[in-house]
């Protein structure tokens, strides 16, 4: 029989220097406490008394964007940041006294000869080279949709100037127009100015 020597320990329960190790508290005991008073958002913070068992978390900030869900080929969707570009307005020119649109009525009810006719009819036909010719302070032609204009008596009362109205001097403006006041009705603004209609070559 083999010689077994055994050596005898003290008992931790009789060791009086050791202490006790404290229980650990269970996950269902702590609780986690949804506050914004953390320096770093988006990270937990301890409280400073363990005996509370909180954990302090900060919600992250959240910028304000314009988003638009955009679909994937697979059907699926994302959103992406969108730039909403602001419409631009045109700028306006202040009427002088006496030369709003108002008085602009009232005096194609009252003048006898805003085209500058003279006893001509306007209804003729004139060609693109006469209206050229026509384009100087004073002496105003320009074509609109197939119709010649004297535009010189209403260079005023244009809300955009005078001088943006000057580039359709000698020209057909009917581009021009369309692009800025496409909901005019131009024949009955400027019926007391027509002079003719514009002669086409065939």
């Amino acid at each position: 029989m083999d010689d077994f020597t055994f050596l005898q320990g003290n008992s931790l329960a009789d060791e009086d220097q050791l202490d006790s190790p404290k229980p650990m508290p269970r996950v269902s005991d702590l609780c986690i406490d949804d506050k914004s008073d953390s320096a770093e958002h988006g990270k937990p913070k301890v409280s400073s008394d363990t005996s509370s068992k909180f954990f302090q978390v900060a919600p992250p900030k959240v910028k304000s964007t314009e988003v638009q869900e955009t679909a994937t080929p697979k059907g699926s969707t994302f959103k992406q940041p969108v730039a909403i570009a602001k419409p631009v307005r045109r700028a306006k020119v202040p009427f002088e006294k006496g030369y709003s649109q108002m008085d602009w009525l009232k005096l194609t009810q009252t003048h006898p000869d805003l085209a500058g006719l003279k006893g001509s009819s306007n209804k003729r036909l004139i060609s693109m080279d006469e209206v050229k010719q026509h384009k100087s302070e004073g002496d105003v032609w320009t074509v609109l949709k197939g119709r010649v204009y004297n535009i010189s008596p209403y260079m005023k009362f244009h809300p955009g100037g005078e001088d943006m109205l000057m580039k359709a001097s000698g020209k057909d403006c009917t581009a021009l127009f369309n692009k800025y006041h496409a909901w005019v009705n131009a024949e009955f603004l400027l019926e007391k100015c027509l002079v003719g209609f514009l002669d086409v070559p065939m």
